[in-house]
């Protein structure tokens, strides 16, 4: 059921037009050139540590891609039961299903990037390393992270249906406290406990030392694969105590 919805939503978002699929690429890609332009020739941001050596936008693009499906999957898993409310009543389909699926949808799509991103990465000189298979686990625990945040999200949004601006508003600043345009390297050190303790901190390092071959920050991938279990926890529970009800709010 879940995969069936997921091909249903891919086809559906891209049918009619020319580019389909491609444009899951071309919008990050053009979003991507923006953000390069801005802060390494405007502003010239210049990375340190580990990123010192690599052109700014690769480095930026294994952080910049995996934001967008988290985003994504979670601004649209945020009206997704609201959205579905007629299969919720009428086919009594499972609430974990339906926000389950554009997180998904979203991580089909991030992986479409990462491929091409991968292959341009020699023309840009830069050497793939052996690790790059082992960007599978951060990939895993960016989708478990959004879809524990999906639960709680999409739960509160039956019940209270302002939550949609509030996590648009969240996810705004939460793209400029996870390590995506800057490294954690050049953040001052007064703020780089704060934002370490951000869940995606550890997930965007592990895109970048499994794909650029720098140091693996374990810590950092521990810790989010702790508020990932925490979340999913929190948004199972939340899911069940509303399931009886949930079909009559929707």
């Amino acid at each position: 059921m879940l995969s069936s919805l997921v091909v249903r939503d891919l086809r559906t978002r891209h049918a009619g037009s020319l580019g389909g699929l491609a444009w899951a690429v071309l919008t990050p890609l053009f979003q991507l050139v923006i953000l390069t332009t801005v802060f390494s020739l405007v502003l010239q941001v210049r990375l340190g540590g580990a990123a010192a050596g690599v052109p700014f936008a690769v480095t930026l693009a294994w952080g910049f891609f995996p934001w967008l499906a988290f985003q994504e999957g979670v601004g649209r898993a945020t009206t997704a039961l609201v959205d579905n409310g007629v299969f919720l009543r009428r086919m009594a389909f499972p609430p974990a299903v339906v926000l389950a699926q554009p997180i998904l949808a979203s991580v089909v799509e991030l992986l479409v990037a990462l491929v091409l991103l991968t292959a341009a990465m020699p023309l840009l000189g830069v050497a793939i390393p052996d690790t790059l298979p082992l960007v599978v686990v951060p990939v895993l625990l960016g989708a478990l992270l959004a879809l524990g945040v999906a639960f709680l999200v999409g739960t509160l949004h039956v019940y209270f249906r302002d939550a949609n601006e509030i996590v648009g508003a969240v996810l705004q600043a939460w793209f400029y406290l996870t390590p995506i345009v800057y490294t954690l390297e050049i953040a001052p050190p007064a703020l780089r406990g704060l934002l370490a303790v951000n869940p995606l901190c550890g997930v965007v390092g592990g895109y970048r030392a499994f794909a650029l071959g720098q140091p693996v920050p374990f810590l950092a991938l521990a810790w989010s694969a702790c508020c990932a279990a925490v979340l999913l926890w929190l948004g199972a529970k939340a899911l069940t105590r509303a399931g009886p009800e949930m079909a009559d709010l929707v």
